[in-house]
């Protein structure tokens, strides 16, 4: 072996078809389709890909080649859709979101478990029948990075007011979790022997001087705007679906009826169960909103508060512009 000589990275042949990006800025409530999703005609149970969460942003830094990302991702993904196929790494935990025991029809992953592995399987994936769902975190902060790995994608972009986002982030600890939590699986800078969520790169010093609010308020307006600059410049803007989350919770059937349609698929019976489960549709208070931004007033600077209402006011007038 040579290991002075670089080489050229090959790609499989891609089976990991019909994949379904859930996507948008963590607590913008994308765990609302966990168990919506599953019950859609021909679709997996959800699973999460923590690794690409750490490969799109390490090519936005340039730190590894795109060549040797879409190899390995191609690689990876083939595998998870194999291994789908054969209840191999399922997760039987019940009350966990990639539960298969919380798919409609669970019972397809025992059956799985004694299916034989084999070149029948990778038939059954080329017929392109299954939709295979994920959830994930920033994926649109970095979307023409995402697009350098050539996935078989759609993606339901959920959007919510910054407001109830950043509040939530704050009630979560997220303002100091990210400098010690081990639980936090988000992609990790060293600086001066700390911690940082990799969206903090070239901003360090600023976050480490924020108090716990206002490095939420801080980061998530990043993050929204990163988002919008990358929506403003997609490639393949007809793979997106963007799902507002306060449309969806009160016009859940219209809603519902768009995504369906924009994935291809139909309603399977369990739909209904799990649309009431998610508490929907429901009414929003939206006083409770007012509360959290006198919250925000009292606990941040003058010059992010400014900030804070001039987004959420985007976002009221328009979604930042993402829905026509």
């Amino acid at each position: 072996m040579n290991i002075s000589k670089s080489p050229i990275f090959a790609l499989q042949e891609n089976v990991s078809n019909n994949v379904v990006f859930v996507d948008g800025i963590t607590r913008c409530g994308k765990s609302l389709f966990s168990n919506i999703l599953p019950t859609l005609k021909n679709t997996e149970q959800l699973q999460f890909f923590v690794l690409l969460e750490h490969i799109v942003p390490a090519l936005s830094f340039q730190m590894i080649s795109p060549e040797y990302a879409k190899s390995s991702v191609r690689t990876i993904m083939n595998e998870l859709a194999y291994n789908q196929l054969l209840s191999r790494n399922a997760n039987f935990r019940p009350g966990d979101q990639t539960s298969v025991l919380k798919h409609p029809n669970a019972e397809q992953y025992f059956k799985r478990l004694s299916a034989e592995e084999g070149d029948s399987i990778i038939d059954e994936l080329r017929k392109r029948n299954r939709l295979f769902p994920f959830m994930t975190h920033d994926m649109m902060v970095n979307l023409e990075f995402l697009d350098l790995l050539e996935i078989d994608y759609k993606m339901i972009h959920v959007l919510r007011h910054p407001v109830d986002m950043i509040h939530s982030w704050f009630i979560r600890g997220w303002g100091e979790r990210f400098l010690n939590d081990p639980r936090s699986f988000t992609l990790s800078i060293d600086f001066e022997s700390k911690n940082l969520p990799w969206y903090c790169n070239g901003v360090e010093k600023t976050w480490l001087k924020l108090n716990p609010m206002e490095r939420c308020v801080f980061t998530v307006l990043n993050l929204i705007e990163c988002t919008i600059n990358q929506y403003n410049k997609a490639k393949y803007p007809s793979k997106i679906h963007n799902v507002v989350f306060e449309d969806f919770v009160q016009d859940t059937q219209i809603e519902m009826d768009k995504i369906c349609q924009f994935l291809g698929t139909e309603p399977g019976f369990a739909l209904g169960n799990a649309l009431t489960n998610a508490r929907c549709p429901r009414v929003l208070d939206i006083s409770l909103r007012m509360k959290k931004m006198k919250e925000f007033k009292n606990g941040i600077s003058e010059e992010l508060y400014v900030k804070l209402l001039a987004i959420s006011d985007r976002y009221e007038n328009q979604i930042y512009g993402f829905k026509k």
